[in-house]
């Protein structure tokens, strides 16, 4: 038997397209399973239940697709961007792709807080996340020797009177090490008006047995009106360094530290207590002499530049009121000078005020121009003002010794008389006109005098009517160039774009990349703002953008984007090549937008 081979003939093109076509099904067969998933989102958080100061973690899950997450409707926490992780699975032939976006939650009261149903975009569609509810208490039983830090506020009257000044005082104890650049958000002091006593006070203190660095702020308060009036909490937003042992920079300023590294960070919120301000009216007056409205001790005095004057001239009264309390307030006194006998013209106030541990203190110089229009001898009456006493509770009045000014006829000058001859009467005095004289420089009395001494090219004359033209612009270009030196927009556009060239060095490290592209960011928000600044707010920047003519897409992206730039600097986040050029990638699309 024999067996006959049979030979097909392939072609190599039909060959490839046959294995292009099978590799095609099965990657279609592969990723068909996951592309029919519709996309799904959800929120969770670590725990429910927490502690004031305390933070919690929250992750919104987009399975199937990527997307984008809205968070500006949580209000009861502090949001900390965490940065963003990815899960890629296949599975029997099926895939899943999921994104996390991770945030950092700190409440900022007690009670049933909630987390609220959080929008999210993905591929142009709008999902919804469900609300969580956590139940957050106030931390109770810690002993004050096991506290590592913790803050508190007092007043140093709190029962004042209306218009009197009294000291606020935000106390921040810290036993361990802290992360610089703590956050200090001061209470809306609703009912007073409220001035910060420049200057950090750090200090160290003992409480109950246990050694402390505390940092002080001081506010001087004045309350506008009488009645109870509540103080809110302050409250201080930090980050307690894990890896690191308590020394020496634990004991340093923490305000206005701009970065600490790379060290694992706790977040913590700590709260004051509310404040309770009984204000108490001041009683009613019956005085003689006008109530100045100034609430402290206070003292006038007057002094005349020059009491003996002519008729015509002027001398200077001025007024000097000074001492502690609202001094700020004081209004002019009220002068009595004759009005047929003086004229009389006020001067804005000078004033001197400074600000200390005991409130404020200082003096204001009221000056008034005094212009005698008659001579005689006068005597101006005391100047006097009234004030409540804060330290004897009742109204004192002060005054100034009496002003005599001695005013004497003013020296007049002889007036020229003019006589003229009179004329007979009757008799015309006209005469013929005649030549009777040749003046000092020739007449020209004949047409043949006028002839052209000399013309003038019509290429001088031409120069000769541009040149104001030329000199006016001129003039301009150099107003509209040193115009454009002090422009802030245009400053601050130049360093949004400096900073940004500065992040795409190879040579700036974590810190400084971070730092330029904040720099950039916040540089370019203030140049659409015309104005200077240093730093922002997510709120202000968005704000800003707004109030600008942009977007409202545009504005709370930039914001984002900001607030993911402050996190990663401050929250310790690993910065590896490809979260740079991520970063880098949507701060120079940013500026972008923004810059055209």
């Amino acid at each position: 038997m024999s067996i006959q081979k049979s030979t097909r003939l392939v072609s190599p093109q039909s060959g490839l397209q046959t294995r292009f076509t099978a590799i095609l099904i099965l990657l279609l067969g592969l990723m068909l399973p996951g592309m029919a998933m519709s996309a799904e989102v959800r929120a969770f958080v670590d725990r429910t239940n927490a502690s004031l100061g305390e933070s919690l973690q929250l992750t919104v899950s987009i399975r199937g697709a990527g997307g984008d997450v809205d968070i500006s409707s949580i209000q009861d926490f502090k949001v900390i961007s965490r940065g963003t992780s990815s899960n890629y699975e296949m599975i029997n032939g099926r895939t899943s792709w999921e994104m996390s976006y991770n945030y950092t939650l700190i409440p900022l009261k007690e009670g049933r807080l909630l987390i609220p149903s959080l929008r999210v975009n993905t591929d142009g569609e709008i999902r919804q996340t469900k609300e969580i509810i956590v139940e957050v208490v106030k931390r109770g039983g810690e002993k004050a020797e096991d506290r590592d830090l913790f803050a508190e506020a007092q007043v140093s009257n709190p029962n004042p009177y209306e218009g009197e000044q009294f000291v606020y005082t935000f106390k921040f104890y810290t036993g361990t090490q802290i992360a610089r650049g703590a956050n200090f958000q001061k209470p809306s002091f609703s009912g007073f008006t409220a001035k910060n006593i420049e200057g950090e006070k750090t200090y160290q203190s003992v409480v109950a047995g246990r050694g402390y660095t505390v940092s002080e702020l001081s506010y001087i308060l004045v309350p506008m009106g009488p009645g109870e009036k509540i103080i809110e909490p302050a409250v201080l937003e930090c980050n307690v360094v894990k890896s690191r042992s308590r020394s020496g920079s634990a004991f340093d300023s923490f305000f206005s530290d701009p970065f600490f590294g790379r060290a694992s960070l706790d977040p913590k919120i700590l709260r004051t207590e509310s404040l309770k301000v009984n204000v108490k009216p001041l009683p009613p007056y019956n005085g003689d002499a006008k109530f100045s409205g100034l609430v402290g001790r206070f003292d006038i005095q007057a002094k005349v530049e020059n009491n003996r004057l002519k008729v015509g001239d002027s001398t200077t009264l001025s007024l000097t009121v000074q001492g502690t309390g609202n001094i700020m307030d004081a209004e002019d006194p009220e002068i009595k000078v004759p009005q047929e006998s003086f004229k009389v013209y006020r001067d804005s106030p000078e004033e001197s005020i400074q600000t200390g541990a005991n409130g404020y203190s200082g003096k204001k110089v009221f000056r008034t121009a005094i212009v005698p229009v008659k001579a005689g001898q006068y005597s101006l009456e005391p100047i006097r003002i009234a004030y409540f006493d804060v330290s004897k509770g009742q109204y004192e009045t002060r005054s100034t010794q009496p002003v005599s000014l001695i005013v004497s006829p003013s020296g007049e000058k002889d007036k020229p008389e003019v006589f003229s001859a009179p004329s007979p009467a009757g008799i015309s005095v006209k005469k013929k006109v005649e030549f009777t004289g040749r003046d000092i420089l020739p007449l020209k009395e004949s047409l043949d005098s006028l002839e052209n001494l000399r013309t003038l090219a019509p290429s001088r004359f031409a120069l000769f009517l541009l040149t104001p033209a030329f000199l006016f612009l001129a003039a301009r270009a150099i107003l509209i160039k040193t115009r454009r030196s002090d422009d802030p927009a245009r400053l601050m556009a130049e360093r949004a774009e400096k900073a940004l060239k500065s992040a795409c060095s190879p040579e700036a490290s974590g810190e400084e990349f971070l730092s330029c592209l904040y720099l950039s960011l916040i540089s370019v928000i203030f140049s659409k703002a015309k104005t200077k600044g240093e730093s922002l707010t997510y709120t202000e920047a968005a704000d800003i953008l707004r109030s600008c003519g942009y977007a409202d897409d545009l504005a709370k992206q930039a914001a984002r984007l900001l607030e993911k730039i402050e996190s990663a600097k401050f929250g310790g986040v690993t910065m590896n090549k490809e979260f740079k050029e991520k970063l880098l990638s949507e701060t120079k699309e940013i500026v972008r937008s923004l810059s055209q």
